[in-house]
């Protein structure tokens, strides 16, 4: 048996009911992300689609009677002395002769949400309508020591939630109600509209579990902020549907609310979709979407997000509605372009020339080791070397023997030396790639190398005995690795080199490094034979393009001078002069022999080998010579030098 009423529209006698609108409607059932809480309601898909279809939303109206209303003011007394991030807000009535229209009850039915009482229908319904959470309290149960004002406290309960307390705890914002608050059809009551942010109370309730009703499925994923809304939506129907008196007035809680801003560019929106829309239209989408865009200026758009939005928080989310509202199937496909990052900056050049010396040197021979980048003070102190400074020294270092940031290489490679040597290895050669610091801690990269023992391994050639490492043999090996550079005298501010066996590395006219023979007092500590060491600067060391240049076809041809100079003569002062007079065509000149005795006394023959050619011919003999006399005047003339 159905009771009809006229709330679904004039009955006529003899009509078919299936002819009725409200019995002969349309049912659309929406399944919804949850982030999309401000669409469990009516209104929400509402203003969904006024955005979609572009049509003005409907406000809902209501006159409310204001003539001979009692202030809520006289019944009630509102108290929240903690700042809690909540929206409350409270109306009351005198509730009498309540009755629970038909379309109501079929709607509440159709969505599988009937309720037990007629209030608590109506409340469910506002709230499926609206969005905006609606609880309904017993106002005897807020009364206190049989006071006849009701009295409410907001506060954090047991468990940090906020809660609404009367008499006693009436219910949890947002998540549950206390069975003694409830309402009975008849009688004052107080209506609450409530609001908490969803990221809040899902993580509160994550944390503490707690028995949960079933409005918490709405406020865990955004209800309706807008509680006037609400409020309105059900006081109109308790004034259609009853013989309630509502009070006039409302007293609510709030705190100030931080609106959420999210910028973005014209160029950015187009990047992302992969496709271009027009200004005017996103500025037009957003508005009906309920987004602020006043702030907005040229190409950029200074978007306020609405607080029933809580899922929107960065500019992809922005997006994302757009597309939404364009249709995904209205842009154009565009086939994925796959691009690799360009990615040759320093960081790359600096790894491939890393590589690049790290080949060089296995190849010549050079095994490579890897040390900690920290050392022991004493033991570099008492060879001369100047540690960091203590003020900027290691606080917790691994160990006694690691208690400071290293400034050499060399240390740990002359270590790893004479570990090789004590087990037996008659050779060992090593290098190494890594940092150093200075005594204020600025960093650098060095590379070094050291030879001790046999200068090759045991083979026929050397009947098993072969000689030792010596200085050319070291310097060659040392130019197979990093290319050309020349030596000039240098006295190490270290205790490491040998006093009369060390040089200067020079590379592009400055000092790049140092080489040297180990001190024979350091070579009979560490148990070692002769051994040799080097340090570079990596930094001074060639990583370029190279470029290719032209070379003669015609035949070059070589000539040797043995020149007589003094013993303490100086080979550079020799070069010099010969690079100032030399001809085009000299390509390039070295020394091959040094001889001296005792008729030649003080003196030396040094034999100098000149290697001369032209791009335009074969050079005679009358073009060599000439190029030899203006080396030899040259020598003459500035050193006083002579052919032997």
């Amino acid at each position: 048996i159905l009771v009809l009423d006229e709330s679904i529209g004039e009955l006529k006698l003899g009509t078919p009911l299936a002819e009725n609108a409200v019995f002969n409607d349309d049912l659309i059932e929406l399944e919804l992300t949850a982030n999309r809480g401000d669409c469990l309601s009516v209104h929400g898909v509402s203003r969904d689609l006024s955005a979609a279809f572009n049509r003005e939303l409907k406000a809902f109206e209501w006159d409310e009677k204001e003539d001979g209303q009692i202030g809520i003011g006289r019944i009630l007394q509102l108290e929240h002395p903690e700042r809690l991030d909540i929206k409350l807000n409270y109306r009351a009535m005198d509730l009498k002769n309540l009755n629970l229209p038909l379309i109501i009850s079929l709607r509440l039915a159709q969505i599988d949400e009937g309720k037990n009482t007629a209030m608590e229908s109506l409340l469910h319904y506002a709230t499926h309508d609206t969005g905006v959470i609606l609880r309904a309290y017993q106002y005897t149960a807020l009364l206190k020591n049989d006071n006849k004002k009701a009295n409410i406290q907001i506060k954090a309960d047991e468990n940090s939630y906020a809660a609404v307390y009367g008499n006693e705890k009436a219910s949890i914002v947002g998540v549950r109600q206390e069975g003694t608050s409830s309402v009975v059809d008849e009688g004052r009551v107080l209506i609450e509209a409530s609001y908490i942010p969803p990221d809040i109370i899902s993580k509160k309730t994550a944390e503490v579990q707690i028995e949960k009703d079933m409005l918490f499925y709405r406020t865990s994923r955004g209800s309706e902020p807008e509680l006037e809304l609400g409020l309105s939506r059900s006081l109109s129907f308790f004034e259609q549907y009853s013989d309630s008196v509502i009070f006039g007035g409302c007293m609510d809680v709030h705190n100030q609310y931080a609106k959420r801003v999210v910028s973005i560019s014209l160029d950015e929106i187009t990047a992302i979709i992969g496709a271009e829309i027009n200004k005017t239209t996103i500025s037009q989408m957003l508005k009906n979407l309920g987004f602020n865009t006043e702030k907005s200026h040229g190409d950029n758009f200074v978007i306020g997000v609405p607080r029933y939005r809580h899922d929107i928080v960065n500019k992809q989310d922005i997006v994302e509605e757009i597309v939404r509202m364009v249709g995904i199937d209205n842009i154009p496909s565009k086939p994925y372009q796959f691009a690799e990052q360009y990615r040759m900056d320093d960081d790359y050049f600096t790894y491939k020339k890393r590589q690049l010396y790290r080949r060089r040197a296995a190849q010549s021979g050079f095994f490579e080791s890897v040390h900690f980048i920290f050392n022991e003070r004493s033991v570099l102190e008492k060879h001369g070397f100047e540690c960091v400074d203590k003020a900027k020294d290691l606080l917790n270092p691994i160990a006694g023997t690691l208690d400071t940031l290293r400034p050499t290489l060399m240390e740990a490679l002359l270590g790893a030396t004479s570990q090789n040597s004590k087990n037996g290895q008659k050779l060992v050669a090593l290098f190494e790639i890594g940092s150093v610091f200075d005594t204020e801690r600025r960093e650098s990269v060095k590379m070094s190398f050291i030879y001790s023992g046999a200068a090759e391994r045991d083979r026929l050639s050397n009947g098993g005995k072969p000689d030792n490492i010596d200085f050319a043999r070291f310097v060659q090996k040392v130019a197979d690795v990093i290319g050309d550079f020349r030596l000039q005298p240098f006295k190490a501010s270290h205790a490491l080199a040998h006093p009369y066996q060390s040089a200067a590395i020079m590379m592009n006219g400055t000092v790049a490094g140092e080489l040297f023979k180990l001190h024979p007092t350091l070579q009979k500590e560490y148990d070692l034979s002769d051994t040799f060491l080097c340090e570079i600067d990596f930094p001074s060391l060639s990583y370029g393009l190279k470029e290719a240049k032209p070379f003669s076809r015609y035949q070059a041809s070589f000539r040797d001078l043995s020149l007589v100079m003094p013993a303490s003569m100086a080979y550079t002062s020799v070069e010099e002069v010969i690079k100032r007079h030399q001809s085009e065509e000299i390509l390039r000149f070295y020394p091959v022999d040094r001889y001296q005795d005792e008729a030649l006394g003080e003196d030396v023959s040094l034999t100098l080998r000149f290697v001369l050619q032209s791009m335009d011919k074969t050079l005679e003999e009358e073009d060599i010579t000439s190029s030899m006399r203006g080396v030899l005047g040259a020598l003459e003339s500035e050193l006083g030098l002579t052919l032997r």
